[in-house]
């Protein structure tokens, strides 16, 4: 990639004025973490393929598959739902006529 001139470039106030906005509402805390050093080392590459420190890659990674996890909790959380409702619907209709065939296998076997 052609490195720009420095000349050339233009600063974009309303641009730099919104990226502090979003910073700001979701203020950075620094913590202190113990990686597999293989695992460090292939963020370090993936941050460096697309340009951006491995810190932020790795908040980036973070924050997807936590966010992905919750919103598949939730999608199996309201499938459980509407399963426990079907099965409730169907127990209802079939209790009565299995109730009655109970009865006459009863009636039949007492007969004998």
């Amino acid at each position: 990639m052609k490195e720009p001139k420095l000349n050339n470039l233009k600063l974009d106030k309303n641009g730099t004025k919104e990226t502090r906005k979003a910073f700001a509402k979701n203020p950075k805390v620094r913590v202190t973490i113990h990686f597999d050093a293989d695992l460090l080392t292939l963020v370090k590459k993936m941050a460096e393929q697309v340009g951006a420190p491995y810190q932020t890659l790795l908040n980036k990674i973070l924050r997807d598959a936590l966010l992905k996890k919750s919103s598949e909790e939730s999608r199996l959380d309201k499938l459980e739902q509407e399963l426990l409702k079907i099965k409730k619907k169907l127990a209802a209709k079939t209790t009565k006529p299995k109730r009655e065939m109970q009865l006459r296998q009863y009636d039949k076997h007492q007969r004998r």
